[in-house]
């Protein structure tokens, strides 16, 4: 075997090498978020129209919200990512519910959970529901589904919309997974359903870091 061809092979096991290793390194910078455990850490922050709230700046039916949802989530020792309200108005608005960040134990990471109860004064035939992600403060994602089709492929057991809903109180617990291939960094989120008339049933902002 001549030295020229040791030398290059010697330099193809270089470049190899060298493309290993900083695949590892942009893999641990940007996509290794860490255990569980630092990431619901991360995510442990206050709410300050919560806050606002319980020291008395509200009437009392949104008080009484806000005492609920405080005790619910303090009393399964969770951590809040996200608020569900029966408004988009920065205040005044009651909580329907919250989403929590938990650790995924089957398949690795995180994964989130939103409890929901919901009122509807009228019959839901049909609605419009909104959503808009934003990552490390620059829009990421934007879409509108009509409410009552956004499920209709998935298995029963699965799904969580089942159109039309009568007047009445509801409650919903629903899981999703958060993908473990999602680079580090903060994630926000505004949600909004709303009728036929498009008047606004829930509004709910998230925010969490991975």
């Amino acid at each position: 075997m001549t030295s020229t061809n040791m030398n290059c092979r010697r330099t193809s096991f270089m470049c190899l090498f060298v493309s290993a290793i900083f695949l590892i390194i942009v893999y641990l910078t940007i996509f290794n978020h860490g255990p569980p455990e630092k990431i619901l850490s991360a995510n442990s922050r206050t709410n300050e129209y919560l806050d606002r709230v319980l020291a008395g700046d509200g009437d009392e039916e949104v008080l009484r919200s806000a005492r609920a949802w405080d005790s619910f989530i303090k009393a399964n020792h969770f951590v809040s990512i996200g608020d569900i309200y029966d408004s988009c108005d920065e205040d005044g608005r009651k909580w329907l519910g919250k989403t929590v960040i938990l650790p995924d134990k089957r398949r690795g990471g995180v994964t989130s959970k939103t409890f929901l109860n919901v009122t509807f004064e009228k019959t839901l035939d049909d609605g419009e529901f909104f959503l808009s992600v934003s990552y490390g403060g620059k829009d990421l994602y934007e879409n509108k589904w009509k409410f009552c089709e956004m499920e209709e492929e998935e298995d029963d057991e699965e799904r969580w919309i089942f159109c039309p809903y009568k007047p009445g109180s509801y409650s919903w617990v629903i899981d999703r997974k958060i993908p473990n291939y999602l680079p580090k960094g903060t994630y926000k989120a505004t949600a909004r359903l709303t009728d036929e008339n498009e008047e606004v049933l829930m509004c709910g902002f998230g925010e969490f870091v991975l």
